[in-house]
């Protein structure tokens, strides 16, 4: 195998954590309404199973975020994809509501695990020209499993135990990511940091050329020793001479949040019911899946043609755009024409979709592996992950709230959204900085 298609391979296997994100918080979207059916579910208990996986995956990277630096990217990988595998059986025969919420709380530290973990150990695998669409492949993969769940919800849709199969349907990827983590190998750089220099040789010469190997093993020893000077963990973490690192770490992610991602997916199916008949506002869905998907693939042939900051902005300035063109929708339905109105809210949404997913998906995941010294390299990516779910968390809560008020028939979340993103493009001018082509030795020195 050569070296770039055992890149391509060691990516696919490791970005399988992000297709089991994406299916296992997107599946019950789905099954919902089977499994209110045959549970005869309150709704504290269907607010209970939903949230669950949430509140699962907020715990994900407390246990990763040492462990990660303790054992490795690897170790720390299969054990998630274990924690995939019995949250996928116990969901798919829950016999009560209880064991079910059990199951999904499994799935979901599994994937607080995985979404800390991959994307760092894609960085450190990838050669620096290479490092953006490597650590894409966990973002595509993400939507490729939220497409994945749509699909099995409109086959499976109307089965007798329908719910129970697509959750065995995510047994599949569960089993294949934990077979395919024993073929791949450790991050050279975590192998370094513990002083294992002949294993780390071997891993860089299989990816990159002899001379680069050289390069890159000789610049990570250096920087291992500029690193014994300072303490790693919650200390170094908050120091000063990382302002920067952790500013961005929460403050990417909370405009990734607040650009309204979940709430245009929650309003997008209403409007599609409210346009289509049921089956077809279930394809509809799935357009949005496969939207989600292609973009995605579209970011990741530019991130390290153009780079992050130019990438941004169009993200930015583009779902700015969209959410405005949505709200508009909203606010002035009495006056437009029903057909200009539904191009507006249908047009405005899948637009919204494709600058969202090549911008604000990928990046936020791209840069927390690519800003953090080494040494706490596996501890921060984990804390950049906390931020994702509790921004997550807050989207969650905030947002049926504001649907049931006047803000929801208006417009006025859309145009709430908007802003955030607008302030968004003054922090992509004033506090991220570029990454593109440089190799994370390099961008770890800015901190030395």
């Amino acid at each position: 195998m050569n070296k770039n298609s055992l890149l391509i391979f060691i990516a696919s296997v490791a970005a399988t954590g992000g297709l089991l994100f994406g299916f296992d918080t997107g599946v019950i979207n789905v099954a919902l309404p089977a499994i209110r059916e045959q549970f005869s579910l309150t709704p504290s208990q269907e607010s209970n199973v939903v949230s669950a996986v949430l509140f699962g995956a907020m715990f994900g990277p407390f246990l990763s975020g040492f462990l990660t630096d303790l054992l490795g990217r690897k170790k720390i990988n299969i054990i998630a994809s274990i924690v995939f595998v019995l949250g996928s059986i116990l969901a798919a025969i829950a016999t009560s509501p209880g064991m079910l919420i059990f199951g999904r709380l499994l799935l979901g530290l599994a994937i607080g695990i995985v979404a800390a973990t991959v994307p760092l150990y894609l960085a450190e695998l990838s050669p620096k020209e290479k490092r953006g669409q490597m650590v894409t492949y966990f973002q595509l993969a993400i939507t490729l499993g939220i497409l994945l769940s749509y699909l099995v919800g409109y086959i499976f849709e109307g089965a007798e135990n329908s719910w129970r199969l697509m959750f065995w349907a995510g047994f599949i990827p569960a089993i294949l990511l934990l077979v395919g983590m024993f073929f791949i190998p450790e991050s050279p750089r975590w192998l370094l940091s513990k002083g294992r220099e002949s294993e780390a040789i071997e891993v860089l010469e299989k990816l990159r050329s002899s001379d680069n190997a050289q390069k890159e093993l000789q610049e990570t020893k250096d920087i291992i020793e500029e690193e014994k000077k300072n303490k790693g963990g919650w200390k170094e973490f908050f120091s000063k001479r990382l302002r920067i690192p952790l500013f961005i770490g929460v403050g990417i992610f909370a405009i990734q949040q607040f650009s309204g991602i979940n709430a245009i997916i929650y309003y997008s199916t209403d409007i599609f019911k409210g346009m289509f008949s049921s089956s077809q506002a279930t394809l509809a869905t799935v357009g949005v899946g496969v939207i989600n998907s292609l973009a995605t693939i579209i970011g990741m042939r530019y991130l390290d043609k153009w780079g992050r900051k130019p990438i941004l902005y169009t993200g930015l300035i583009g779902t700015a755009v969209c959410l405005g063109t949505v709200g508009l929708a909203f606010l002035m339905k009495d006056n437009l024409p029903e057909g200009l109105r539904q191009i507006m809210l249908v047009g405005g949404i899948y637009t919204y979709i494709i600058f969202f997913a090549i911008s604000l998906g990928p990046l936020g995941w791209l840069l927390i592996s690519e800003i953090y010294p080494l040494k706490i390299r596996g501890f921060a990516s984990s804390m950049g992950s906390f931020n994702h779910w509790i921004f997550d968390a807050m989207v969650a809560y905030s947002f049926p709230l504001m649907r049931a008020s006047s803000l929801g028939s208006n417009g006025g979340i859309f145009f709430i959204y908007m802003v955030v993103v607008l302030l968004g493009l003054f922090f992509a001018k004033f506090v991220i900085f570029e990454t593109k082509g440089l190799s994370l030795e390099d961008i770890e020195k800015k901190y030395i």
